[in-house]
């Protein structure tokens, strides 16, 4: 009986290992991610438990199959605590293209799973706002049975973004009207105009503001 006792408590430790060490190296994969250390994506400041909104965030979408994170400007660009900052610009890489080392005003970074820490409006007026037009690549991709649009205007615009299918016929109209210079994420939930459920295939999303435009493809598989 001691035997299986003890290979139950091997077993155990063993895994609580596992999971210590896979939380600590993705602690360096994020920018300024050692400064928060493991409370950017858990609820308890020393790890482990469940996790805070960015850290579910990047468990749906942003882990490789190697269980890695996959920092980008997909990521960077998401608010995944609503507090009014994107991720990036808590971690001090806004446009979300860091790969390595030091980034940004380390003073200057706070928690991009924590509502309550948030940068002061002032030191981040500038960075804020976006320098360009920018539709990213949505996410999941392929996805069922809902999917996240991504995209970036400079200033003031009356905007469009709208889902075609492969034939080019609109299939729904997910935003449009006037949008201040920003960040904005918006979710197709697969279905048409009049609330059906569309069939799988390849589907396009078109952002039109200004005398921007730019189309990309996705697809639907269920």
């Amino acid at each position: 009986m001691k035997k299986y006792i003890y290979i139950f408590l091997f077993l155990v430790s063993s895994f609580t290992a596992s999971l210590l060490i896979s939380r600590d190296f993705r602690v360096g994969q994020i920018p300024n991610g050692g400064i928060n250390s493991c409370a950017n994506c858990h609820v308890n400041p020393s790890g482990g438990g469940p996790r805070n909104s960015f850290g579910q965030k990047v468990e749906e979408s942003f882990l490789n199959i190697q269980g890695n994170v996959q920092w980008g400007p997909q990521l960077a660009a998401l608010d995944s605590d609503g507090d009014g900052f994107t991720n990036g610009v808590e971690l001090q890489n806004p446009t979300g293209n860091w790969s390595g080392g030091p980034v940004g005003d380390p003073s200057k970074v706070t928690n991009p799973g924590d509502p309550f820490s948030k940068p002061s409006p002032t030191s981040v007026a500038i960075e804020n706002i976006p320098q360009q037009y920018r539709l990213l690549n949505n996410y999941p991709n392929p996805f069922n049975p809902s999917t996240t649009i991504v995209f970036e205007i400079p200033k003031e615009e009356y905007v469009s973004l709208q889902v075609f299918n492969i034939n080019g016929e609109l299939i729904k109209t997910i935003s449009q009207g006037e949008f201040n210079a920003g960040r904005y994420e918006k979710i197709w939930d697969g279905k048409d105009e009049y609330g059906n459920l569309v069939v799988s295939g390849i589907y396009f999303y078109k952002l039109r503001a200004g005398h921007f435009e730019k189309a990309q493809q996705m697809i639907l598989l269920k």
